[in-house]
């Protein structure tokens, strides 16, 4: 499994595999749902899975094509289509309602794969981007990027697991599992919004292109890591920091000398403030890299992780603990980001802020951030799908 299939596999929640495709006799399984309810998630998937019984499966992968239709279960935790698998020669394109074959003749190394289960491989995250990125642009390969480089995923699953996830989380029972913890909204309703720990680094990502043989997707990859930067914790932070950080020439505001979650320790009286020792800055200037000499961060507020006033009585405790330790603190909403014209008082305000003249764009540079921002403003659910 390649290309957007494998982006997919890696989007989705290990406790959602888990729940899919792990044995029933699973100590942790038997912990969180009966038998009763396990088998009737797993035929509810099945059903609504592409690869429901009777598709054809018929493909140039032989016994490897009824492999992927006996994994419909697991792949039906977050799949719409034809399953994208490697095909190394022209001679193996030979699609069917199972199997979507990717042209790939360079040799993938054996530390390239991984069992995904029920006798699938997939390809690790970083060669799934390149595969995507030979179709994307440099700027929809930077937003991928933030995703798999920040400690995020955004996870829209079927209806019968959604259900089951839902239902474990009204009994407090969805659990923190290999270290990705869903997002609840003040009402308990989960958001889409999965943390978790870094899938990749810059470095495992320049890593992957200095190895490879061919240049299928390569520039496009490194065009992306200059625009991307680790650590980002949601959509919404990757969005902004892509719109703040781009030199003008490509349409930001090049305002880009700023780090994701910046870990700031506070003061004992700033922590009785924020009700803890530390915080952390969606975007984070520090002192000593811009001309007005005082840190500024920047707090991304959206729907989707900001959420009622348990979160806003949180997040007003955070920015006066902040001031404290004379961090200026500016609020970015998504509302804000979105319609052109507010944005460009919100960066000509953060300008402000940091100490950097602002000048009148050229029409070249109007032109640019119109196409910039037309690129990173999509759905973030439909990025893989390119």
């Amino acid at each position: 499994m390649c290309d957007t299939s494998a982006l997919l596999f890696w989007r989705t929640p290990p406790l959602a595999r888990l729940l899919a495709a792990a044995p029933e006799d699973d100590p942790l399984l038997r912990h969180l749902v009966s038998p009763h309810r396990l088998r009737q998630l797993r035929a509810d998937l099945a059903n609504c899975s592409p690869l429901a019984p009777g598709a054809r499966c018929v493909t140039h992968l032989g016994k490897a094509g009824r492999e992927l239709v006996d994994a419909r279960g697991l792949l039906a935790t977050d799949f719409r289509g034809p399953v994208d698998v490697l095909a190394p020669s022209r001679e193996d394109r030979r699609p069917s309602e199972v199997a979507r074959p990717r042209l790939w003749s360079e040799p993938v190394p054996p530390d390239q794969l991984c069992p995904a289960g029920q006798g699938v491989l997939v390809v690790l995250p970083a060669l799934a981007l390149r595969q995507v990125a030979v179709r994307a642009t440099p700027v929809r390969t930077a937003l991928l990027l933030g995703e798999l480089l920040g400690s995020f995923s955004v996870y829209r699953p079927p209806a019968p697991m959604g259900e089951l996830l839902q239902e474990l989380a009204d009994a407090s029972a969805l659990v923190r599992y290999q270290g990705w913890q869903a997002g609840v909204d003040n009402g308990g309703r989960l958001t889409g919004l999965w943390s978790h720990p870094p899938l990749l680094t810059p470095g495992t990502v320049s890593d992957l292109l200095e190895g490879a043989t061919s240049r299928r997707g390569v520039s496009k990859v490194r065009a992306g890591l200059e625009l991307a930067r680790p650590n980002a914790a949601s959509p919404l932070e990757v969005q902004a920091g892509i719109l703040l950080g781009t030199n003008s020439r490509r349409g930001g505001e090049d305002l880009g000398r700023f780090s994701h979650n910046r870990h700031v320790t506070l003061s004992p009286q700033a922590a009785r403030i924020a009700r803890q020792a530390t915080c952390f800055c969606d975007l984070f200037w520090e002192a000593t890299d811009v001309p007005s000499g005082r840190a500024v961060a920047v707090e991304c507020q959206s729907i989707a992780h900001h959420f009622g006033t348990q979160s806003s009585v949180r997040d007003a405790d955070r920015a006066t603990a902040l001031q404290m330790m004379d961090v200026e603190v500016v609020q970015l909403t998504y509302a804000q980001l979105v319609d052109a014209r507010r944005f460009s008082v919100f960066s000509q305000f953060l300008a402000d802020k940091l100490g950097v003249a602002s000048q009148e764009k050229t029409g070249r540079e109007l032109r640019a951030q119109a196409k910039l921002r037309f690129e990173v403003l999509v759905d973030w659910e439909d990025l893989p799908f390119v």
